[in-house]
């Protein structure tokens, strides 16, 4: 429960970060915010920072699921654990350095 409910609250801050940005970016105080909310044109909701603003919800959910602390440990232990790849892409590329500039 307690991760859907910061799934909701990221998605809400998403929102409301994308009607402020849209906001900030198209005009000046309150014709913005008529603007945003379609009460002079009357069409109700502005599809596009409706969109952007769960776009950034899901990312910001996403983001916070990541464990930051542990990623350097992780990253770490994969690339040891791939260090025969890695050796081996190497001498891929010096052998066709050597083809190619000689």
């Amino acid at each position: 429960m307690r991760s859907a409910l910061g799934f909701f609250s990221l998605l809400a801050f998403g929102v409301l970060g994308a009607g402020v940005l849209t906001v900030v970016g198209t005009a000046e105080g309150d014709a913005a915010i008529a603007e945003l909310l379609g009460v002079r044109d009357g069409e109700g909701l502005h599809p596009g920072s409706l969109f952007v603003g769960l776009v950034l919800g899901v990312v910001l959910s996403a983001l916070a699921r990541v464990s930051w602390t542990e990623l350097p440990r992780r990253f770490v232990a994969w690339l040891l654990s791939h260090e025969r790849i890695f050796f081996r892409l190497g001498l891929v590329g010096v052998f066709l350095g050597i083809l190619v500039f000689y």
